[in-house]
């Protein structure tokens, strides 16, 4: 009894009875409450890892199509991507024009999608993650119709990688932007050029730059030491070049005649030629020889190579080397020697990090399309009618050339938005 009250045992039991039954159903709403969280977020965390599966597969397309791209810049034409490096041959693989509903095209803007086309690149030629998958796709602009147009065609990319999951329940779609900028600097207005003195003496011709100088003002070389014509050397404009030569008659300098297309002496002249030229000392040359082809001599080359090489040696090419459309820019640290007939397009280099005095050496009616730059001393034995000649449509055509210039991404250009 309590309070004058008393209670029965089995009332007693049945109110506990009812507090067990209610703490019993609250914990099991608990444990239902729990269990559903739990569920939530293991689908949550699955979703996130199948995201970043895809995310990661992706990436992987994206690298790999830089360096796709890097790797073919010898190969990527108007056409398509070809299997060698010569462009005659039908390309492995073609371009196709975007159309506004592409899934490869969706990350070009809306308004400017079908100014594009594509590459669907093969299995065959890139390299599947562990996990998760991607399809691959390079993007250019589709270029100007009139051949005569500079417009910058090849020269900008989007690569395109399209990441799957391993369950492809989740995808993601990256962008990365890309172009090939000029390796040459520097202006290239003069058929010769040395940091040192230039005793120009020979039989040979040096087709002038006309307007190397200025507007209507010739250049045949330039110097930061004394140039000394000699021997049977002539310079002349292109409109005086006849029967293989430049006629005594016309020359703007020649022997015993020093015309002003020869500027020797020059206070402006670069005391880093190298910088010059490549926007970069010579101490850090390595940087520019990691963009080429490097070959110890020049036995492999023909009219096919094109593009930065690198000579770590003597170079004596066999015929040609490079081709007016596809000339080459060479750099050579020994010697270099142009045999009878033979043609070379394009920018030659004589650079001997080590010192030394190179030796340009050239037989019998060689000719040399474009221009030499020797980066110091430089050894001219230049007999047999050799021609020098400014081309200014060749050396357009090397800083117009995807194989001429280095790859590099476009600030802020990757995105992981699919539409734009």
């Amino acid at each position: 009894m309590i309070n004058g009250k008393s209670f029965h045992p089995a009332r007693q039991r049945g109110i506990s009875l009812i507090v067990t039954l209610m703490i019993v159903i609250l914990l099991s709403l608990l444990a239902l409450y729990g269990a559903g969280v739990l569920v939530l977020d293991t689908r949550s965390a699955a979703n996130d890892f199948r995201a970043r599966e895809a995310m990661a597969a992706a990436e992987s397309g994206t690298e790999q199509g830089l360096s796709l791209i890097n790797a073919n810049r010898k190969r990527i034409s108007v056409n398509g991507l070809h299997s060698s490096d010569d462009l005659t041959t039908t390309p492995a693989l073609e371009w196709t024009e975007c159309t506004a509903t592409d899934p490869q095209c969706l990350p070009v803007r809306s308004d400017d999608r079908t100014n594009w086309q594509y590459l669907a690149v093969s299995d065959s030629l890139i390299s599947q993650p562990s996990a998760g998958s991607f399809e691959l796709y390079i993007l250019t602009p589709i270029p100007d119709a009139d051949p005569d147009v500079k417009n910058g065609s090849l020269m900008v990319y989007n690569v395109v990688a399209i990441g799957k999951s391993a369950d492809d329940t989740s995808t993601a779609t990256l962008k990365q932007g890309a172009y090939f900028y000029p390796l040459l600097l520097g202006n290239v207005n003069t058929p010769l050029a040395a940091a040192t003195n230039l005793p120009i003496s020979g039989n040979y011709s040096i087709i002038t730059s006309s307007n190397g100088g200025g507007p209507g003002v010739p250049l045949t070389a330039w110097s930061s030491g004394t140039i000394t014509p000699g021997g049977s050397f002539t310079s002349c404009h292109i409109g005086d070049f006849e029967a293989g030569a430049c006629p005594t008659s016309d020359a703007i300098s020649k022997n015993g005649l020093t015309g002003p297309d020869l500027v020797g002496n020059d206070p402006n002249f670069p005391p880093d030629l190298f910088e010059f030229l490549f926007g970069m000392p010579a101490s850090d040359y390595q940087k520019i020889e990691d963009q080429a082809t490097v070959v110890a001599n020049c036995s492999s080359l023909d009219g096919n190579s094109s593009g930065l090489i690198w000579v770590t040696g003597d170079c004596n090419p066999p015929g040609d080397i490079g081709s007016a459309d596809h000339p080459v820019l060479m750099v050579v640290q020994g010697d270099t020697t142009l045999n009878a007939g033979s043609q070379f397009y394009g920018l030659l280099y004589m650079f001997n990090p080590a010192g030394g005095t190179p030796k340009l050496i050239a037989n019998g009616n060689a000719h040399l399309h474009g221009a030499v730059f020797a980066h110091s001393g430089v050894d001219l034995a230049l007999t047999g009618g050799f021609v020098l000649e400014y081309d200014r449509d060749v050396l357009e055509n090397l800083n117009n050339s995807p194989s001429g210039r280095a790859l590099a991404r476009i600030p802020g250009t990757w995105s992981d938005v699919q539409e734009q």
